[in-house]
């Protein structure tokens, strides 16, 4: 076998984390869209607008942690 024990997963943990903060995003500004939608009267405005918000902060915030290049 060669390489170090677990080296096939190495990746694993990145993977989860990614999925983690996508999810995350989905869950915390879904909740501030609902929560908006509860105090302001509406019916299902603000929920998908608060959900497609935490995407794109957490395809940023993916982005800014595994997709930039390392500078040297």
């Amino acid at each position: 076998m060669a390489g170090g024990s677990g080296e096939g997963w190495s990746g694993a943990g990145a993977a989860w984390s990614v999925i983690a903060t996508l999810l995350s995003g989905i869950i915390a500004w879904g909740g501030i869209g609902y929560l908006i939608d509860l105090l302001a009267g509406f019916r299902w405005l603000f929920l998908p607008i608060g959900m497609v918000v935490g995407v794109g902060t957490a395809i940023y915030m993916v982005y800014l942690r595994y997709g930039r290049d390392e500078q040297t």
